[in-house]
């Protein structure tokens, strides 16, 4: 498995446009500057500067960093940290002050959330706000959060965590990614207008195949089923299993014979990669589409699954690596190459992992960064250095519009919305190329809004009591 890894993610990073060894010899002043990456940057105060200067601001980000979730969450650390180096040179942090991120690893552990949660926030300088990996977790301290007035930045979209269990209870947290049932309904909208393209004989029907527990739940509600019936997208039942599952095959073969021809799945690397493969071994690739949230469309899915993964489609909130006009990412991929990129002949282990940390969660961590020191630089002119916490970082998030490294990440919150709301809808390829076959992933469509699934939410159905 770790040799097929290697293959596919060395061949989806060595093919890319930019040029790696060349990238890999830069310093870190190389770097190009990115905020001619956004005009809308805030700038603070001279009077904030001057009491800020010389002091840190240490952002604590905690979560599964050693367990199933460690695909992601260990390159989004990396990504964190790298961010962090980069704003303080470029920018010098935040008013003058560092950016320190301080990671905490719970190994999936909600003893451990729950520990790392208590000894942070009751220090005797609480911090002004946090972020969290995983939707357990942040339904975890949901509660907490609103008590303590901490506002969380999450990088999942769990509405339990982010609305309450009607929905209509906004909480202290706010996800950096549009919440999981509109997703599922940004993606139904999409099928429903473009389904003849795929070639699939019959009406589109969904079957769910996710991760058992709060994120691989979090899609297949009676709003998301009514939605996209709506639609004309139907429901042939949903199927879970354990991260640790390797061979899903029969799940696969159960939503099939109950009528679904789109495999929609809630979880991420080796969940979809193992789906792909079990639709490949039961030979139905051409009948069957592969389909899920943003987390569907990354390296560590190509990684491990190979060329089963190509036309994997689902939905995609940001821009992608491959978009090197846009300044923003520019930054990134050099940032990564200067940071990250081990050159052929090292370690194969070492460089595997450094290849892997090329993917979705080292990629939105920068337009995080950049995020946080805005809100921050707001709240800051707005109330005083003096007078910075929780509550005044949670007003200015209240009412949070910005474009975060020229528009790879589109936050847009309100007092009654706590998600990204705009997405295109992408797909893994695998395209031929001068130098070779580079699986890359691309839009199939511009900037949406999603609609709003949660539990009342404006765009859900009337359903029957």
């Amino acid at each position: 498995m770790k040799k097929k890894f290697l293959i596919f993610v060395t061949m989806l990073v060595l093919t890319s446009v930019f040029v790696v060894p060349a990238a890999a010899n830069q310093s870190a002043s190389d770097v190009p500057t990115a905020i001619a990456q956004s005009s809308e940057r805030t700038q603070c105060s001279e009077e904030n500067i001057a009491a800020l200067e010389g002091k840190q601001f240490i952002f604590n980000v905690v979560g599964d960093l050693s367990g199933p979730y460690a695909f992601i969450s260990q390159p989004l650390r990396a990504g964190l940290e790298d961010a962090a180096a980069y704003f303080n040179e470029q920018e010098g942090g935040i008013c003058g002050a560092e950016i320190v991120i301080n990671p905490r690893d719970t190994g999936g552990s909600q003893d451990v959330m729950r520990e790392a949660w208590d000894e942070i926030t009751n220090a005797d300088t609480p911090p002004e706000m946090m972020f969290l990996f995983g939707s357990a977790d942040a339904e975890l301290v949901r509660e907490d959060a609103i008590n303590q007035q901490i506002p969380i930045l999450l990088s999942a979209g769990s509405e339990l965590a982010l609305y309450g269990e009607n929905g209509d209870a906004p909480a202290y947290t706010f996800a950096i990614i549009p919440l999981y049932t509109d997703q599922l309904g940004a993606f139904c909208q999409y099928i429903s207008e473009n389904w003849e393209s795929f070639g699939i004989e019959g009406d589109p029907v969904i079957g769910h195949l996710s991760w058992e527990g709060a994120f691989g739940r979090s899609t297949d509600t009676p709003e998301t089923r009514a939605y996209c019936e709506s639609l004309g997208v139907g429901y042939a039942g949903a199927e879970y299993f354990l991260p640790t599952t390797s061979d899903v095959s029969t799940q696969v073969d159960t939503l099939v014979e109950s009528g679904a021809n789109i495999i929609f799945t809630t979880s991420l690397a080796s969940g979809p990669a193992n789906i792909a493969a079990a639709i490949a071994g039961l030979e139905l690739q051409g009948q069957v589409l592969l389909a899920g949230v943003n987390w569907v469309l990354d390296t560590s899915v190509i990684g491990l699954g190979g060329a089963d993964t190509q036309g994997i489609t689902g939905v995609l909130p940001y821009l992608w690596w491959d978009n090197l006009d846009n300044p923003g990412i520019q930054v990134v991929n050099n940032s990564w190459a200067v940071n990250r990129f081990l050159p052929a002949g090292d370690d194969p282990d070492a460089q595997r992992a450094a290849l892997a940390q090329r993917n979705i969660a080292y990629l939105l961590s920068f337009p995080v960064i950049d995020a946080y020191i805005e809100v921050m630089t707001r709240t800051i002119n707005r109330v005083g250095a003096e007078n910075l916490n929780g509550q005044a970082v949670y007003e200015t998030l209240n009412e949070f519009q910005y474009d975060a490294m020229n528009g790879i990440l589109r936050f847009s919150y309100s007092d009654t919305v706590r998600a990204v709301q705009v997405t295109q809808i992408g797909q893994i390829q695998f395209v031929q190329t001068d130098a070779g076959v580079n699986p890359t992933i691309v839009s199939l469509t511009d900037w949406f809004a999603t609609p709003d699934l949660k539990a009342g939410g404006a765009d859900v159905p009337a359903m029957e009591e």
